[in-house]
């Protein structure tokens, strides 16, 4: 059975075959820490079982430890699982949704460009308050969220749009701002607000109508992290995917998006016909 206790053993296994390879390679956890820039309480936490390893967290340390091809994919199979069931919808309620938009939040104020396509809904980065309130108060996929913490943390993370050091690259397509979450003055102030930040020097938004033709059937919402980590999303889970190859998929499958798009005075003018016809 799928339960927090099974998911802390197994997380509590797989951090003990993490330490017992770190002793076997007799490496020191200071030395681990210093050769993958890492501090020493990540190592720690991780030996320990008082944090999640990523997908790519247990590729560093197989890679450094040397640990032979079956034993290695046994771990990457194990910690692929873990990080699923981390991020199973589920499993972020009982956590508390407002804490996962902070971890988003710090992962986006490590990151220097920003890649998004969402294809169904507003992206967190450029939602308001009222269309966060929507998103956080579905019956079915968000029951049992603390609403008012986690639309209150979404806004704080937004922050960094601010950041001049941050670049931020966001393609969205008509349906997503078609479709009605929450009353037409609350969906005509979103994609106002989307319009203004549009305007900024570090963001680039584009919109893909539904009058262009697609390169691509658009499955599904995607995050990209420079060029080190993406997030895709679905009803049930909320994946981090660091494998190489799959990394340069989705940069491909987002520039497909972003050269089909429209940009600049251009989105902004199909943004203001599309909050007229809201309001």
């Amino acid at each position: 059975m799928d339960t927090p206790e099974s998911f802390e053993r197994n997380r509590a296994e797989l951090a003990e075959e993490i330490r017992r390879l770190r002793a076997a390679s007799g490496m020191s956890g200071v030395a681990v820490a210093e050769r993958l820039g890492w501090s020493q309480s990540k190592v720690s936490k991780l030996e320990t079982g008082k944090a999640t390893p990523s997908y790519g967290d247990v590729r560093l340390l197989l890679d450094l430890y040397q640990v032979p091809r079956v034993t290695r994919e046994e771990l990457e199979s194990r910690a692929r699982a873990l990080n699923d069931r981390y991020r199973s919808l589920r499993m972020l309620r009982k956590r508390g949704l407002h804490r996962v938009q902070e971890e988003v939040g710090q992962k986006a104020r490590r990151t220097v460009r920003t890649r998004v396509f969402q294809p169904t809904m507003v992206p967190g980065l450029l939602q308001t308050a009222e269309y966060a309130r929507a998103v956080f108060s579905q019956p079915l996929s968000m029951a049992g969220t603390d609403v008012a913490q986690a639309v209150q943390a979404r806004l704080d993370r937004q922050a960094v749009l601010f950041d001049e050091d941050r670049h931020f690259h966001l393609v969205v397509t008509e349906a997503a701002l078609r479709w009605r979450m929450g009353s037409r003055a609350a969906m005509a102030a979103q994609v106002d607000r989307i319009a203004n930040v549009s305007t900024l020097a570090n963001v680039r938004l584009g919109v893909l109508p539904w009058n262009v033709p697609v390169p691509q059937v658009p499955i599904n919402a995607f995050t990209v992290r420079d060029e080190r980590e993406v997030s895709v999303e679905s009803f049930t889970t909320h994946r981090s995917i660091a494998e190489p190859r799959d990394i340069s998929f989705y940069l491909e499958i987002f520039q497909l998006f972003a050269d089909a798009a429209v940009y600049g005075d251009e989105a902004r003018a199909f943004l203001a016909e599309l909050t007229r016809e809201h309001a």
